[in-house]
């Protein structure tokens, strides 16, 4: 029970990195972020790169989807817009996951002690110092999992979990949906992957199936700012749901091969599941990109305009 505490102890420092990251990154920005993304959606591509680089900086593709779903809602932006947006999304997310993927768990003190420091320091400091105090959490947390999970995973329920999600892939994507979705956060998701890889708890094949869940599941937040809203905002909901589960049926039948190509990439399972992760997701977010007219019309069918509540 203790190393379950534990575990949920450095949970909640991971998420309270993330937290303190968000703040740090938020504040780089001098101008209005919605403003900014309004101003660039005119092509799908623009609109991609918007969304790539909002993500990246808010390190949450669920806080851009439901600003996005707000601008469509009140006629700032239409749903041709808003799907490129929704595009760069998927690609920015990966940031997260390539930073995490770093074995820099012995710096989580340091880096929170120092941010700590430049925070007092004065406002020019400060945003540097939310940015070092934010990863040195996300790193300690990191920590204090990989040590709680060392104990716990002698845990029969445990053991049978990860014995489950190794025996079936489509298990372990299930497993990261339903996961993602109760605790709100595909950045802890990767977290929790990543340190159980670290550890030799999970391997390439079924750490890459359980975050390609999470990325179904982080939609889920996406899906409840949609309820009462108009029907484009509607629709920008349902494209994220049916851009992330149209990529897991794509992927899924060549997913031995897609893993097998990116050990490739990397010695280290922990790099080498960053890069599975972040070239998942470029590729779903470019193959849809060409036929982004296409992909409106269909989700434009999906969700036709007398379901508008709004």
């Amino acid at each position: 029970m203790s190393n379950i505490l534990l575990f949920l102890l450095g949970l909640g420092v991971f998420l309270l990195g993330i937290y303190i990251l968000k703040i740090g990154l938020e504040n780089i920005a001098t101008f209005n972020i919605k403003k900014m993304i309004a101003n660039f959606t005119s092509t799908p591509l623009k609109g991609c790169l918007t969304g790539t680089f909002i993500t990246a900086l808010l390190q949450s593709s669920r806080a851009v989807s439901v600003i996005t779903i707000g601008l469509v809602d009140t006629g700032i932006m239409t749903f041709g817009q808003a799907l490129g947006i929704i595009l760069g999304t998927n690609i920015g997310t990966t940031i997260t996951g390539q930073i995490m993927a770093f074995r820099l768990e012995a710096l989580g003190w340091p880096f929170t002690f120092f941010g700590l420091i430049m925070l007092v320091l004065g406002k020019r400091m400060r945003i540097a110092g939310f940015i070092l105090w934010g990863l040195g959490f996300i790193f300690l947390g990191m920590d204090i999992m990989g040590m709680a999970f060392s104990f716990v995973i002698n845990n029969p329920l445990v053991k049978n979990l990860l014995f489950l999600t190794a025996r079936s892939h489509l298990l372990a994507i299930i497993f990261g949906i339903i996961f993602t979705a109760i605790i709100q956060s595909s950045s802890a998701m990767t977290g929790i992957v990543l340190v159980l890889a670290k550890n030799g708890h999970l391997d390439l094949i079924t750490s890459t199936a359980i975050i390609l869940g999470s990325n179904v599941g982080t939609c889920f937040t996406a899906v409840l700012a949609s309820i009462g809203a108009s029907v484009n905002g509607k629709r920008v909901a349902a494209a994220h749901v049916v851009l992330n589960v149209l990529g897991v049926i794509l992927l899924y039948p060549f997913l031995e091969q897609f893993t097998m190509l990116m050990s490739l990439s990397s010695t280290d399972v922990p790099r080498q599941i960053a890069h599975t992760h972040t070239a998942f997701n470029v590729f779903c977010s470019l193959v849809v990109l060409p036929f982004a007219g296409l992909f409106v019309k269909f989700i434009a069918w999906l969700v036709p305009a007398n379901n508008d509540t709004g």
